[in-house]
């Protein structure tokens, strides 16, 4: 969902602080007791919070265990649960994404669409499974107010559905829309070589893009007629659509010696034309999700729990935090700006200071305008 394009009333608490000289980035709220989250998505106007949570063992994606959890916003700007187990039987959730405008009967705008999947899954046993052929990869539509599951489109090796030719998803990292509706998928490839199929998996790191109408039509059982494949050299993570340049930003962490991180941006009707990508920074460390800021910036969130926006080329300002602080391993976040300019982030943590299996969490962060 463009996220440019949301607002939301000001929050009350510690706003105030903002409008002094020099304001930091604050953490206003944590939200404990979840499970591995991996993402966030504000639902309209941020009066809803949905979280994925990936819930994973040593190794892998623990098969079904992972769900949504959705938190109500109240009438005093914090976030309260509203279903720790919103929608569950899910394995290895990666992204979310509101529907900006209707595909149709029974698909109207703002049903949440959520991208699921690995080839790497943990068995009871512990160990990776050996044929992962029979489990979902593909894409969920989701009702954001009952969470029943409205249509689930399997895009793994092994389904009939294949998003062009021989093209599926094997191990998606991301999704997003620009405002016509037209979807995109971020898939890394990760994991391609444990389907057991007498043809190799196409394992390569792909962004697809889907059309609004091919998409109503693959929600309905019909293979999509216009899907664009353009492969990438890196890994791709997270992207986020930009209206104003009619734009899809996309990170891509490069993995072969030290990894760096790298964003890169492709206008909407260039896409799938290498010609077209152009470079907004690169050899940074490596990156988990980026945001647009307002005036146009790239606001990203390393790996290593850092805020940053790119200055030049090769380099970048980390955003310092009031009272100092980093996050623990990031996920995708999401970001809602506010009528004053100012933002919210929610940014899960997988995994906290608590130890293992503790701490698992998400932040609720005011942003200053002013970056």
């Amino acid at each position: 969902m463009n996220i440019f394009f949301r607002s939301l009333l000001p929050i009350a608490v510690c706003v105030s602080t903002l409008s002094l000289f020099g304001a930091r980035p604050e953490v206003l709220q944590i939200l404990s007791g979840l499970d591995r989250p991996v993402a966030a998505t504000f639902g309209p106007e941020g009066k809803t919070l949905f979280v994925a949570n990936s819930s994973r063992g040593s190794l892998g994606a623990l098969r079904g265990m992972g769900s949504l959890t959705k938190f109500d916003r109240g009438s005093d700007g914090q976030y309260k649960l509203a279903s720790k187990r919103f929608v569950i039987g899910l394995t290895a959730p990666s992204a979310m994404a509101l529907l900006p405008v209707s595909l149709g009967e029974g698909l109207p705008k703002g049903l949440l669409f959520l991208v699921s999947g690995t080839p790497l899954i943990e068995n009871e046993d512990g160990r990776l499974t050996k044929d992962a052929s029979k489990d979902f990869i593909g894409i969920s539509v989701i009702d954001p107010v009952t969470g029943k599951t409205l249509r689930k489109v399997d895009l793994g090796p092994a389904a009939a559905m294949k998003l062009r030719g021989e093209y599926s998803l094997v191990s998606p990292s991301s999704l997003d829309f620009d405002n016509q509706g037209n979807l995109y998928i971020a898939d890394t490839g990760i994991g391609g070589n444990v389907f057991m199929f007498k043809n190799r998996v196409k394992a390569q790191p792909t962004i697809y893009r889907i059309d609004h109408d091919s998409l109503a039509e693959m929600l309905n059982g019909v293979p999509p007629a216009n899907a664009q494949v353009m492969k990438v050299s890196s890994i791709p993570g997270d992207m986020r659509y930009h209206s104003a340049d009619d734009s899809i930003y996309f990170l891509a962490n490069h993995i072969v010696g030290s990894t760096q991180g790298a964003v890169f941006k492709v206008g909407s009707s260039d896409f799938q034309k290498h010609g077209s990508i152009q470079t907004i920074v690169r050899e940074l460390t490596a990156l988990s999700s980026l945001a647009i800021l307002p005036n146009g910036k790239t606001l990203l969130v390393a790996n290593s729990g850092e805020l940053h926006v790119p200055r030049g080329k090769k380099s970048s300002r980390e955003i310092r935090f009031k009272p100092e602080m980093r996050f623990s391993t990031p996920g995708r976040f999401d970001m809602l700006i506010q009528a004053d300019g100012n933002s919210l982030l929610a940014v899960p943590e997988e995994t906290g200071d608590a130890g293992a299996g503790k701490g698992q969490r998400l932040k609720i962060v005011l942003f200053p305008a002013k970056y």
